[in-house]
Parts: structure tokens; C-alpha cells; sequence
């Protein structure tokens, strides 16, 4: 299993893809108005329709032509480099999948692998490849983190915002019953009192 590896998380290709396609239709990038939008999302829609679009175009750019060959390199780059800080998980032939390697030595195992077919690369080659690996790692995070930040402002605004409504209609049913405008209730109420209650 070790032979073919790849790290999982937010590191992983597949994982990379997934999040930039849930970003880009978090949005809409082209920015056009959506009625449907409630709370304070729509406070915020500008700044998810530009991430919606930054999401799309570095997925376009990532899944084009123009970064010829990364889809190939990108789990020995990232394994090599960073296998020894993340998870990392190993191809079972039988099963046609990935699974988590089963001890530190057999992902030390998978780190030197994935290193020796680094080597074999040339230097020019190697030197482009890390090159394309770290800015797509770091345009990433930097959308995803964005895009974590708004959407925790949004929920925690939605939330005081639905507790604050909660609040405000219980201080109207009060005032109403202060006013008078369920006297019928409170004449009820106390004529039902116990006759002791009024001693006491």
C-alpha cells in the first residue's frame, strides 16, 4: 500500500476539488441578485459571490491544461514534503482505494517512496513542480479560510439575530398583557384564584 500514497485532509487533491466546487456554489460568480437569499447572508452576498469566483477560476485553472502534469506529481510532492505532518494514506491494489496506513514506519515508508520518484525528476522540472504545488496550496487556504471566516459571521449573526426575535416577541406579549389587551385572560385567571391566595 505504501507504494502509492497520498495525504488526506485538506491537502489531498480530490479533497482540494471538492472544497473549491462547495465554495464556488456557496456563491454565484457572476454576482446576479437571488430573492431567495434571507437572513444576513444577504448582508454578506457580495463578498461570497467573490469568493464563489475566485473558488471556480482557480478550480478551472487547476482541472485546465495549463498546469499540465500536477495531477501527477501533486501526491509524491505533498506526501514528500509534508508526509511526516499529516495523515497519510496508502493505495490497496485489491481494493482500488485508499486506506489509513496502519503504523508510523509504513508511512516513513511511503515518505522515502514518494521522495525517490522526486529524485528521478529533473532539477528544473522538480524546481516548477513544487513551484505550482505551493501556490495552489496557499490561493487555496487563502479562499478557504475566507470562506470559513464569513460563513461562521454569518451563522453566529443569524443566530443572535433569531434570539433577538425571540426576545422581542416575548416583551410584546408582555406589554400586551399590560396594556390591557388580554384583560379577558387575567379576569379569568383571577377568578379562578383560591379564595386563600388572597389572604396569604
Amino acid at each position: 500500500m505504501w507504494k502509492k500514497s497520498c495525504l488526506c485532509g485538506s491537502l489531498g487533491w480530490e479533497d482540494i476539488t471538492i472544497w473549491l466546487e462547495e465554495i464556488g456554489e456557496n456563491g454565484d460568480m457572476y454576482g446576479y441578485e437571488d430573492s431567495s437569499i434571507e437572513g444576513y447572508y444577504n448582508e454578506y452576498k457580495d463578498e461570497f459571490d467573490e469568493l464563489s469566483a475566485g473558488a471556480w477560476t482557480l478550480y478551472e485553472q487547476i482541472m485546465s491544461d495549463e498546469v499540465g502534469g500536477l495531477r501527477e506529481i501533486w501526491d509524491d510532492m505533498t506526501v514528500g514534503l509534508l508526509g511526516d505532518l499529516y495523515t497519510v494514506y496508502g493505495f490497496d491494489v485489491a481494493e482500488l482505494d485508499y486506506f489509513r496506513l496502519s503504523d508510523g514506519y509504513e508511512e516513513e515508508l511511503a515518505q522515502r517512496e514518494a521522495v525517490k520518484r522526486l529524485e528521478r525528476m529533473t532539477k528544473a522540472d522538480l524546481i516548477k513542480g513544487f513551484r505550482k504545488v505551493l501556490m495552489l496550496i496557499v490561493m487555496f487556504f487563502d479562499i478557504k479560510a475566507s470562506h470559513d471566516c464569513l460563513v461562521s459571521i454569518v451563522e453566529e449573526l443569524d443566530e443572535k439575530g433569531a434570539l433577538l426575535e425571540q426576545k422581542n416577541e416575548q416583551i410584546n406579549r408582555l406589554y400586551h398583557d399590560l396594556t390591557g389587551e388580554s384583560d379577558s385572560q387575567f379576569d379569568e385567571i383571577i377568578r379562578n384564584l383560591p379564595q386563600r391566595m388572597w389572604v396569604e
